[in-house]
């Protein structure tokens, strides 16, 4: 991911990072992406490892992107467990994301120095988090009020003596469904990117209007999480084919559904991010 967001960062784009939920998810994530020349990152939650397995979402992965035309990332995305992050690594992820940024400022550099320890001899990238970032991610809820933002100063020490690859501070977006208009910090977004000198991951994606997107990635954001919106149209796309043929029960019809509805999605977000052709 270091090359991949380096260059979206020097070419003011942002590669889109989709939470993929099965092998039909996976799939329109990497199809999108080839159609359009584009880079992409397949992210999964712990959640999601431990339903499939380390094995099947690995052999998914080869299969669809290891002789592919573009560049596909496999990340596991928020995980505190340093044995899944391990499995991972030894299952063929190419980037694992460390969260400890609900434990004491210590501890949280403290685990992700010991992730890039075990990530760096198989070339594995290391995302970490600095700040709570509100709402619900992998069913750990945090309340708006216990929502924090990650310090400028914290952030620069903590980039500088952990050394991530990709760095994700809290800067007022929140997971899941936003029931308001988020109030980002876009100052604080513009120095830890400067200062750090590190891509900065933006978590929080789904919901967020199209210039916040734009404003967000102008000051230094390479990587856009986009989880919620994939969810909510693996359900309402079965849901609407049901609906629409409630005597239909060929299985197939209903997962082609999914398919062509999750690559829109996916098209509309990887051309939004503006990495359409950089592949």
């Amino acid at each position: 991911m270091t090359e991949m967001l380096g260059k979206a960062k020097a070419g003011g784009y942002a590669v889109a990072a989709f939470n993929m939920l099965d092998y039909n998810s996976m799939r329109a994530i990497v199809k999108s992406a080839e159609e359009l020349k584009a880079p992409v990152i397949v992210q999964i939650s712990v959640k999601t490892v431990k339903l499939w397995g380390y094995e099947a979402i690995s052999s998914w992965y080869r299969e669809l992107a290891e002789n592919g035309p573009v560049p596909v990332v496999l990340h596991l995305d928020h995980c505190k467990d340093i044995d899944v992050i391990q499995q991972c690594i030894d299952h063929g992820w190419t980037s694992v994301m460390i969260d400890a940024s609900s434990f004491p400022f210590e501890e949280n550099m403290e685990l992700t120095r010991r992730v890039v320890k075990l990530a760096r001899p198989f070339n594995v990238t290391v995302e970490a988090e600095l700040g709570e970032i509100g709402g619900v991610e992998d069913d750990l809820a945090v309340a708006e009020e216990d929502a924090c933002l990650a310090d400028v100063e914290k952030s620069v020490r903590f980039c500088r003596e952990t050394e991530p690859d990709l760095f994700a501070p809290a800067i007022g977006t929140a997971h899941g469904l936003y029931k308001g208009t988020p109030k980002i910090a876009y100052d604080r977004l513009e120095q830890i990117a400067t200062l750090t000198g590190i891509p900065v991951a933006l978590h929080g994606g789904t919901g967020l209007a199209g210039e916040v997107f734009e404003k967000c990635i102008s000051l230094g954001c390479a990587k856009i999480n986009i989880s919620t919106q994939l969810k909510r149209q693996y359900i309402t796309s079965f849901v609407a084919h049901y609906r629409l043929a409630p005597d239909d029960y060929e299985p197939v019809r209903y997962i082609s559904a999914q398919y062509e509805a999750m690559k829109k999605d996916v098209t509309g977000f990887i051309r939004l991010f503006g990495s359409a052709g950089k592949a």
